[in-house]
C-alpha cells in the first residue's frame, strides 16, 4: 500500500483489506453504483488503528468492491510514509490537504486539493499526508488483480494526470460525435478521458467495470431491471461489469467523463 508504510493508507492497506474479504457477489440487479456525497466530504469514515502507527489518527472504508476495481476513502493526520516499493497501481483524487512526495532518486513535488494523480506500482520514496490544520483526504481506485510479477510501470514516480484533457482541451477525436484520450496505461489500471456530444445508446453486457467521474455534462443511466439514475459534474460512479441498460448523455456541446478500469 502506501504511505502509511506500503502497507496502509491508500494502496496496500486497501489491497490487503480487499484480498481477506473475498471477491465474491451477490446475486442481484446490476446497477450503477454511486460514491455517495456524504463521503467524499469526509463524513462516516471509520477509524482504524495502523499496526506499524498504533497512535496515528487514521480513517478509512471500502466503498466499493466489483469483479474488477475496488474504490476507498483513506483519511490521516499529517503523516510520512516510508514506501521501498509500492506494489500496486493506484488512481487517486485528492480532496483535501497536501501530499508531499520526495522520490528515491528524484525531486520533491506535492499534490494538492483537486488533483488527479497516478501513482504507478514500483515506485520507492516518501509520501507525506499533510492534513493541514486536520485531516487529509483521498479517494482510490485500484484493481482487484495483480499484475504479473515481471512487469515494469513506464512511470517511476507519481504524477498529476494531464489537466489539459480532464479540462476538455485538445481532446482526440475518434469519430463525429466521439472523443477519447489515454491519460495513462500502467501495469494494472487505465485511465481515460471519454467525450460525446450528447446521445442516447444501449448498452448490452457492459464488458469492463469502469470507474467514472463526470467532468461535464449529465448521464442519465436506466438498467434493463432498475431505477433511472442521474449523473451530474462532479458526480462519481461505477459502472459494473455485465450491466445491461439505457444511456443517456447530455453536454453544453459535449458530456465529459474520465473513466478508470483494469487492464
Amino acid at each position: 500500500m502506501k504511505r502509511n508504510q506500503i502497507i496502509q493508507g491508500i494502496g496496500v492497506l486497501s489491497f490487503l483489506a480487499f484480498i481477506s474479504s473475498g471477491f465474491a457477489q451477490e446475486k442481484e440487479a446490476i446497477v450503477p453504483f454511486k460514491i455517495e456525497d456524504r463521503l467524499l466530504s469526509g463524513m462516516d469514515i471509520p477509524k482504524l488503528k495502523l499496526k506499524a502507527h498504533p497512535d496515528r489518527e487514521y480513517f478509512q472504508k471500502r466503498i466499493y468492491q466489483g469483479s474488477e476495481l475496488s474504490v476507498f476513502i483513506l483519511s490521516s493526520e499529517t503523516a510520512v510514509n516510508d514506501i521501498p516499493n509500492f506494489p500496486i497501481d493506484e488512481f487517486v483524487y485528492f480532496l483535501n490537504g497536501r501530499a508531499d512526495i520526495e522520490p528515491k532518486d528524484d525531486k520533491e513535488f506535492s499534490f494538492f486539493a483537486g488533483d488527479y494523480i497516478f501513482v504507478p506500482k514500483g515506485f520507492s520514496g516518501k509520501w507525506i499526508n499533510n492534513g493541514g490544520n486536520t485531516y487529509h483526504l483521498e479517494l482510490s481506485v485500484i484493481s482487484n488483480t495483480r499484475s504479473d510479477s515481471t512487469a515494469i510501470s513506464k512511470a517511476k514516480i507519481p504524477f498529476v494526470l494531464n489537466k489539459d484533457r480532464i479540462s476538455g482541451i485538445q481532446l482526440t477525436q475518434l469519430g463525429s460525435k466521439k472523443y477519447k484520450d489515454v491519460l495513462y496505461h500502467g501495469v494494472e489500471l487505465e485511465v481515460t478521458t471519454e467525450s460525446e456530444i450528447s446521445c442516447e445508446m444501449e448498452i448490452v453486457d457492459q464488458p469492463k467495470e469502469e470507474f467514472i467521474h463526470v467532468l461535464a455534462g449529465v448521464l442519465t443511466i436506466t438498467p434493463k431491471s432498475g431505477t433511472t439514475q442521474t449523473f451530474y459534474r462532479g458526480d462519481f460512479f461505477v459502472l459494473p461489469k455485465g450491466f445491461t441498460g439505457h444511456w443517456k448523455s447530455e453536454g453544453h456541446d459535449l458530456c465529459r467523463t474520465l473513466r478508470v478500469k483494469q487492464i
